[in-house]
């Protein structure tokens, strides 16, 4: 049976293998925090993961950026694709009203010669 120690300062009643305090799965010298005193990363890998992290982060931040400007640019978009809607309904109308103005117009011309070769038909055959 295992005897447990008290405390963290009765290690010598427990040999807890790679660390000198009790249930301490760390190597010697671990510091359990990934970093060194000086200021480094321990281990190669977790500096490389870190920097891909921050990497990532980056990154991210700058696609979050984009998407607002996009979203700006799109809400813009929508307004002038609504504004242009609206010009293009009144343009119709404005285009309706100008061909039967015209229309209208033409026709007048048409009755106008029409009436003055029937007058002059009538003028000749009742001068003969």
């Amino acid at each position: 049976m295992m005897v447990f120690p008290r405390s963290y300062n009765d290690a010598s009643r427990y040999d807890g293998g790679y660390g000198s305090k009790p249930f301490d799965n760390s190597h010697p010298g671990d510091d359990h925090d990934g970093y060194e005193h000086n200021g480094g990363y321990k281990n190669q890998k977790t500096k490389q993961l870190q920097d891909e992290l921050d990497q990532v982060q980056i990154i991210v931040n700058e696609n979050l950026g984009k998407v607002m400007e996009r979203e700006e640019h799109l809400g813009n978009l929508q307004g002038k694709a609504d504004r242009l809607q609206n010009q293009t309904k009144i343009f119709n109308s404005s285009a309706t009203s100008a061909s039967r103005t015209m229309r209208w117009r033409n026709m007048k011309w048409k009755i106008i010669i029409a009436l003055t070769i029937i007058i002059i038909i009538v003028i000749c055959v009742a001068g003969k």
